[in-house]
């Protein structure tokens, strides 16, 4: 009934095809950037075409990125975009499809796949596809204005829209260079600031590249921080019109662990420059025992109010190597931060 691509150049446009007639238009270059131009090079995506109409019936598609558990450097994938049109829906396409990649990723020797459903779909991962939740996502927000509560609280929308933060001075024992580039020893910065997480992409300057600097229609700011000639660390960060806002993203802090003041000091300068943009909020996604954690929280930001997430989102895991399944399964291992996310 169902003929199955994988996705290519020469098929990425039906990828696209599905996506835009259901209501969810996709870009031809995100596409191929996404799966076709990772780091690991390799390719599990299920474009399922009835054979009868030739019109695609559903895509089910992971990308493969290099993970670390236990300090060992491993393959493992990322499920990001699942579709079904609206003409085959019911039909059980979803759970075949996924089944599918997941044999294939399983006998490639993946370790796991992981993502971020949204609330319609969650269901359906854990369900059918035996997915284990690790909620919640952790976003952490630093509210820079009054505007982003009180639009969304009718009894406080009279109020006037009032600066919530300060600029932030600076000492002179560090250079910070605004440089769209990551030096080869963002290697060694990982290595030192990962030494006890236990499982999260590896965040490698291959990877690096590939997520800020090759990724489409996208302009992330990249600050890194010198003592000297020593380099210490980097933030990205970008300023987006999103949720009836204007809300900054702190994709990734990393550095050194001993130089916290050093990662404090970076995150400050970040701030500022936020704040003169006029953004209503700032967004981090950090996890409570993660090492950045703390400088977050120093920094005034704090655990977001379920009724302020911008979108439902879940954070959700499925191991295939059941030897490490104990490890994979635990949340207090992870790190995350919205380099995980494929919305910004």
């Amino acid at each position: 009934m169902y003929n199955i691509f994988n996705i290519s150049k020469e098929t990425a446009p039906l990828f696209k095809s599905c996506f835009d007639a259901n209501g969810s238009s996709k870009s031809i270059e995100k596409i191929i950037w996404q799966f076709l131009e990772t780091p690991s090079k390799k390719q599990l995506v299920d474009i399922a075409i009835d054979k009868e109409t030739e019109k695609v019936a559903a895509v089910y598609a992971v990308f493969p990125v290099h993970f670390q558990i236990d300090r060992k450097k491993v393959l493992a994938c990322q499920s990001l975009d699942t579709m079904t049109d609206v003409d085959y829906r019911g039909k059980g396409l979803f759970v075949k499809l996924a089944a599918d990649v997941y044999q294939k990723a399983h006998s490639d020797g993946l370790k796991l796949v992981y993502g971020f459903p949204n609330g319609s779909s969650i269901h359906g991962f854990v369900k059918k596809l035996s997915w284990q939740v690790l909620d919640p996502v952790p976003f952490l927000i630093k509210p820079l204005k009054t505007k982003y509560f009180t639009d969304k609280i009718k009894m406080l929308s009279w109020l006037p829209n009032i600066s919530l933060s300060r600029s932030y001075g600076l000492g002179k024992n560090y250079i910070i260079k605004n440089e769209k580039v990551f030096p080869a020893a963002v290697d060694e910065i990982w290595n030192n600031f990962s030494k006890d997480i236990k499982v999260a992409v590896h965040r490698d300057k291959a990877y690096l590249d590939w997520r800020y600097l090759n990724k489409p229609s996208e302009d992330y700011m990249i600050d890194h921080i010198y003592s000297g000639n020593k380099y210490i660390g980097y933030i990205v960060y970008c300023i987006k019109e999103k949720h009836g806002g204007k809300v900054a993203y702190i994709m990734e802090l990393v550095y050194q662990l001993e130089f916290e003041d050093a990662a404090s000091f970076l995150l400050k300068n970040a701030l500022n420059i936020i704040r003169k943009s006029g953004a209503d909020c700032i967004l981090v996604w950090c996890l409570e025992h993660s090492p950045n954690y703390k400088i977050f929280s120093k920094r005034g930001f704090f655990t977001m109010p379920e009724k302020f997430k911008p979108i439902e989102l879940h954070f959700g895991v499925r191991a295939f190597d059941e030897s490490l399944a104990h490890m994979i399964n635990d949340r207090k291992n992870w790190y995350l931060s919205y380099s995980d996310s494929d919305t910004v």
